[in-house]
């Protein structure tokens, strides 16, 4: 059968094919596993097969190949000897410095890269029994940390979000003595929409046995509104069937019915329901005939792709986390849901701390 493998677009050079011959007379002659391998990753290197393919069909490092890779160039045959010593085990302190100074500079990080770059600048391969320390110490180092990605939209504008903060920083200061007297009620307002699959996430388990949950319909929703009044700290949730200008205007109405006397101000992100033909309609019927500083409902956005700016989102992330340590009550999403509800009745979450946030720090 005819191997199918990405091959180097290089010719076979005279060199190349007595380097191949003395690997085939080696592999004749040897019978040692560990040596096979070795001489294995270099023919097929010389053949023109590219690394990554190599990594596949001998199930080996990047690293391996490149340092047998030179090691044979460098030493021929008898480097791929088991009496071989190796390349050195360790980087001088300039090196150190020259090598963190290269991590600093590269765009990705990878254990296997930094690796390849030691073994091919340095000749340096760490063999002790703790070998991915020794490469884990030198990325702690260079101050790089194995971490989890985050989602960041990559519309997001530094500069627009900053200035949005401050326009609503400086709407509430202007605006402090109607807020503190209660005849201002600022509401930050956001939307969640709960799946039944929002149960499942990382969990402790056997390594054996897979967690499996039992779910009829992963993507049965829920949308709910929150309103966290900046003064009280006061959190409200409402359950919609979704997210649109009905029931964004429904909502401001019940919220609006818990203190009629007083005008409210609305913090929110642009979401069109928050900004659409009958939000519009509905806020000119409210605000009729008054001066900006009197209407009945006033709305803010904040800036465009940063939920990390709404308070709110961390309330959700809270909850959501929560949900998913008592999935085994989510034997239906009817259940989710009361859990869900349940959890903010009995406010078991940590309120946000407003002066983590631009936009409000100034007023807390």
């Amino acid at each position: 059968m005819k191997r199918v493998t990405s091959k180097a677009e290089k010719p076979m050079t005279t060199e190349n094919k007595e380097k191949i011959k003395l690997l085939k007379d080696f592999l004749k002659n040897r019978p040692d596993g560990r040596e096979i391998q070795r001489a294995l990753a270099v023919k097929l290197v010389l053949e023109g097969d590219r690394y990554q393919a190599v990594k596949e069909i001998l199930s080996v490092s990047l690293g391996f190949i490149s340092k047998w890779v030179n090691a044979f160039n460098f030493g021929g045959i008898d480097a791929l000897r088991s009496g071989y010593k190796g390349s050195k085990s360790y980087l001088t302190n300039s090196e150190r410095a020259e090598v963190i100074e290269w991590l600093i500079e590269q765009k990705a990080w990878d254990v296997s890269e930094l690796e390849i770059h030691l073994i091919e600048k340095y000749d340096v391969v760490y063999q002790s029994l703790q070998t991915l320390q020794s490469y884990d110490q030198i990325l702690q180092e260079a101050q790089i940390s194995w971490q989890k990605g985050q989602q960041v939209n990559p519309r997001y504008n530094e500069e627009v979000t900053g200035k949005k903060n401050r326009e609503i920083a400086e709407i509430l200061e202007n605006r402090r003595e109607e807020i503190e007297s209660g005849k201002l009620i600022v509401y930050i307002v956001d939307e969640c929409h709960l799946h039944w699959d929002d149960i499942c996430g990382y969990l402790w388990n056997l390594i054996k046995e897979p967690l499996k949950i039992p779910l009829l319909n992963p993507k049965e929703r829920q949308t709910y509104y929150g309103a966290l009044n900046l003064l009280t700290q006061e959190f409200i949730l409402l359950p919609y069937q979704q997210g649109n200008g009905e029931n964004t205007i429904d909502f401001v109405q019940q919220l609006q019915r818990k203190n009629p006397e007083a005008k409210t101000l609305w913090i929110w992100d642009g979401a069109s329901y928050h900004r659409g033909k009958e939000m519009q309609e509905f806020l000119a019927k409210e605000n009729q005939d008054l001066s900006s500083e009197d209407w009945r409902v006033t709305c803010c956005l904040f800036a465009p792709y940063s939920p990390q700016e709404n308070p709110v989102e961390a309330i959700w992330l809270q909850l959501k986390t929560l949900l998913r340590r008592f999935y085994r009550f989510g034997k239906s999403f009817t259940i989710v849901k009361r859990l869900f509800q349940l959890f903010v009745d009995w406010k078991l979450f940590n309120l946000p701390n407003l002066k983590n946030y631009d936009a409000f720090s100034r007023f807390i």
